[in-house]
């Protein structure tokens, strides 16, 4: 027979989960409440919950009301700062804890992520939305699709003539590319035919390098933070092409001249279980350093037309058609605002054995 421990099971649940003694100091905590926080459990154990979570009452009076009345008590929606520059959306629990003779000993804190299931829910709706313009974008897909051709007729002559090396690399690159809107067109254009997004292996940093060369000049500077560690995904190259390659061009431009982008990588150390199968994430981020996104532009930023840009700039499809690659991949993506910097978090899943 297979023995379960404690702590096993203690440290596989998602929902994160702190244990108070009657004093309300932290005698344990579990791996989800480690990631959620952002501290190890041995800086943890023994401080006071009003020092964890310092201007947050709510906790504390939570944990309060849950011993007063011996039954579990929950706040729906609660933002904690665990941080500087961190701010949660959570729902918190309440839990009293007795020992076996019956006698209260402290309470359990359960935080669970409420952004998660949002995300999900409003990806959900902008994938409606999204398709609900597949006339208009199959109309546009015919109509482009004429002047690439003339456009790689022209770049192939140019590479006929000869020339520099520079000129010959120029050439080179606007075929593939020409070649790679041609292969996203033709996909938009079967898109009535719901066939599943074409996948195979792909390197997500050989991705991101590509991305880097299509973005012409030094200004802003880009720094890239990869971890070498990560491993292959599957997914369609061209489509994940065009999903960081709008988020980067967003990011240059927030940045400006002067500015700095960074792209980091990591891989989630949080293995989830989705439709029956044990999941984790690549994390990809596409970081600025700019003004950042105004309050009314953000609820709507992933609908179709919705810019910040100045008129004539940008044409609103952009995010919209982020979104909907990300969703195609079976990934979520989040935007975010620490410490100056604004931060387009995608999170595309690694099956695990």
């Amino acid at each position: 027979m297979v023995h379960f421990s404690p702590e096993i099971l203690w440290d596989q649940l998602t929902t994160g989960v702190v244990a108070v003694d009657h004093e309300g100091r932290v005698q344990a905590v579990n791996t989800a409440a480690e990631r959620l926080l952002g501290r190890a459990r041995r800086h943890l154990s023994g401080i006071p919950l009003a020092q964890l979570l310092p201007g947050h009452p709510i906790a504390l009076d939570l944990i309060h009301r849950a011993r007063n009345l011996g039954m579990p008590c929950r706040v729906r929606t609660a933002h904690l700062t665990p941080s500087p520059g961190v701010t949660l959306s959570v729902s918190l629990t309440a839990v009293p804890l007795e020992d076996a003779d019956g006698q209260g000993i402290g309470a359990l804190l359960q935080l669970e992520e409420t952004g998660t299931l949002e995300r999900i829910e409003e990806g959900q709706r902008l994938n409606a939305t999204l398709d609900s313009m597949e006339t208009l974008a199959l109309t546009v897909a015919h109509e482009v699709k004429n002047p690439l051709a003339g456009i790689r007729g022209v770049a192939q002559l140019l590479e006929m003539e000869g020339g520099s090396t520079t000129i010959s690399t120029g050439t080179a690159l606007i075929c593939a590319e020409v070649d790679r809107i041609s292969r996203l067109l033709d996909a938009l254009l079967g898109l009535a035919d719901r066939h599943a997004t074409p996948s195979g292996a792909v390197n997500i940093h050989e991705i991101l390098d590509h991305v880097v060369r299509l973005c012409p000049g030094d200004q802003p500077r880009i720094n890239k933070d990869y971890d070498p560690s990560l491993p292959a995904i599957r997914g369609d190259r061209d489509q994940l092409i065009q999903l960081f390659l709008n988020l980067l061009q967003n990011a240059r431009d927030a940045a400006g001249a002067m500015g700095l982008v960074c792209l980091h990588t990591r891989i989630s150390t949080q293995v989830r279980l989705e439709q029956g199968r044990r999941q984790r994430h690549l994390i990809i981020e596409v970081r600025d350093n700019g003004p950042g996104i105004a309050e009314s532009v953000r609820q709507r930023m992933f609908l179709p037309f919705v810019t910040s840009k100045p008129k004539g700039t940008g044409n609103g499809l952009g995010l919209a058609i982020v979104q909907k690659i990300v969703h195609d991949h079976g990934g979520q993506i989040e935007v975010t605002e620490q410490a100056g910097q604004t931060i387009f978090r995608v999170l595309l899943p690694v099956n695990v054995p």
